[in-house]
């Protein structure tokens, strides 16, 4: 239990009171499971608006957590398609391996189509010192969602805990980070920002190649949906922006022929 000083006492902290009330408020959904489990450092809490779309800890097959319920019951299918769905297409792609990469024609909902894949990576740990223009974060006007899905032989790979979150330096956050497997990438700014996924990497301390992807061996083929759309990316993969409601797609090992097209939660 503690009091709260009165005002005659601290008119420094009252005067700069409701300019630290949104840092207060960005702290909404807690450390997670998973890095609970490590010895050190502790987690911190993270940011859960809008629509807490966030999950802490690595879920094994139970029901969606409650606050998830809403946002997927709003806009997501009940389950996602059936494996024989999968065999009609909207749009595909290929590469020089011969990959022919479809979508889905039925969408998946994001959050339940992604919940529970395993994480493929260590926890992360940061320091809070700036990696690659990607600072602390310091308030969270600007709050944009992308996704990134990384497959190794034809395996959809769950993101490490605490990328960008779980550190020693930061008191929120970075500026990118995730809350948990499912490859939702939450990008939060003072004001608006131009990421690309060189930026996402550097932050994470992974390579990204075509020869070697987080420890992934090549070739490695990169894909950009968005729109109901799969196109193949050729250039260098650093410079791939990160844009709201983009997904990344990166692939390793065994070749792929379809992949789920995901539906977004509505408000996020």
């Amino acid at each position: 239990m503690f009091s709260i000083p009165s005002a005659r006492k601290l008119p420094g902290v009252v005067a700069s009171f409701p300019a630290f009330i949104p840092l207060l408020l960005l702290a909404g959904c807690g450390g997670s499971d998973q890095a609970k489990q490590q010895s050190s450092p502790p987690p911190f809490a993270d940011s859960g608006p809008p629509d807490q779309v966030c999950v802490s800890g690595q879920p094994t097959g139970q029901a969606p957590p409650p606050y998830l319920l809403g946002a997927i019951n709003s806009s997501e299918p009940a389950t996602p398609p059936a494996p024989a769905t999968l065999a009609a297409v909207s749009s595909a792609t290929s590469d020089p391996l011969g990959e022919p990469i479809a979508l889905a024609d039925t969408y998946t909902g994001l959050v339940q189509g992604t919940l529970y894949n395993t994480a493929a990576w260590p926890v992360w740990w940061g320091t809070g010192k700036t990696v690659d223009t990607v600072q602390c974060l310091l308030n969270g006007n600007w709050h944009k969602h992308m996704l990134i899905s990384i497959y190794k032989d034809g395996k959809r790979l769950g993101f490490p805990d605490g990328i960008g979150r779980v550190h020693a330096g930061c008191y929120h956050a970075y500026e990118m980070h995730v809350h948990d497997v499912t490859g939702i990438i939450h990008m939060e700014a003072d004001a608006p920002r131009n990421y690309n996924l060189g930026n996402w990497f550097s932050l994470w301390g992974q390579p990204l190649g075509r020869d070697n992807t987080a420890g992934l061996a090549g070739p490695v083929r990169f894909y950009i949906i968005e729109n109901g759309k799969i196109t193949r990316y050729d250039g260098d993969p650093h410079d791939i922006a990160m844009v709201a409601h983009r997904e990344i797609l990166i692939v390793s090992g065994s070749t792929l022929s379809v992949v789920p097209k995901y539906q977004w939660p509505l408000g996020i």
